[in-house]
């Protein structure tokens, strides 16, 4: 994969398809560029699509240094400027999309318009206890024994008992991830740390918000409190979904493709 000097780093990105520019932001847990799957490749076939590795993750570079989502923001950006990229579309999953809010709140005339899912401004006391025990599951047991674990706040138990072969295929998908243990812990400190509450109201593109209705770990009761502090926000909350809600409910990016496309 190709990469790019930005900044102290070097990332390693993928670009794919043509049209106008859509920038992906991947999550805590799948901050590397394949992680996206069928999503980076429907998107493709209507859009030029740029997906990376995060720092610490991947074959991008993972400095032991404190990480902060203005950071990974600001590694978007050099990553975007590098590829001369001046106007696209932000699309920002879990923590990627906390990283989203600061592009555009450091860039907000090289975002056209923002879409976020299962996301964060500000994580709560039982959300940052969550990360906390996520990052010790990792020092003590390994990713083998966290992400079956963690995997399973994603996905319904319907989905659990229905189709079991993409539980495995998405635990197996993770674990073998190239995956610095203090870059994951690192990434974890940046999302309990993650603050933009007071600054939604300065996100003026357009954004689409959607959230699983049971989500345990970004409640859609606070997505629909970020999509109110922010000016041209629309919320979608799917019922009978829980973190991973594109991926039990493809028909979800639906949505997303609607809403790219009136933007």
């Amino acid at each position: 994969m190709p990469h790019a000097t930005v900044g102290d780093i070097q990332l390693s990105y993928t670009v794919q398809g043509k049209g106008d520019w859509i920038v992906l932001i991947g999550g805590y847990a799948s901050s590397n560029w394949r992680s996206w799957g069928a999503v980076l490749e429907k998107l493709a076939e209507r859009y030029r699509v740029l997906a990376f590795d995060n720092r610490g993750i991947g074959e991008s570079d993972a400095p032991n240094v404190p990480y902060s989502t203005e950071m990974l923001a600001r590694d978007t950006l050099g990553l975007m400027s590098h590829l001369g990229i001046e106007h696209a579309h932000v699309f920002g999953k879990s923590m990627g999309g906390a990283v989203a809010q600061w592009v555009a709140l450091l860039a907000p005339d090289k975002v056209r318009s923002l879409v976020m899912t299962s996301t964060t401004a500000r994580p709560d006391a039982r959300a940052k206890k969550m990360i906390r025990w996520w990052m010790d599951t990792a020092r003590t047991a390994g990713f083998s024994a966290l992400f079956p674990g963690e995997l399973t706040y994603f996905y319904t138990s319907h989905f659990y008992d229905t189709q079991p072969e993409a539980i495995a295929r998405a635990e197996r998908a993770l674990i073998d991830v190239h995956r610095p243990l203090h870059g994951f812990v690192r990434m974890g400190e940046a999302l309990i740390a993650h603050d933009t509450w007071d600054r939604l109201s300065d996100i003026k593109a357009p954004a689409l918000l959607i959230c699983g209705a049971d989500d345990m770990i970004t409640p859609a009761l606070h997505t629909v409190a970020i999509g109110r502090r922010m000016p041209n926000a629309q919320v979608h909350i799917i019922a009978d979904t829980l973190h991973g809600v594109m991926s039990e409910k493809p028909e979800t990016f639906d949505l997303v493709l609607d809403f790219l496309s009136r933007h």
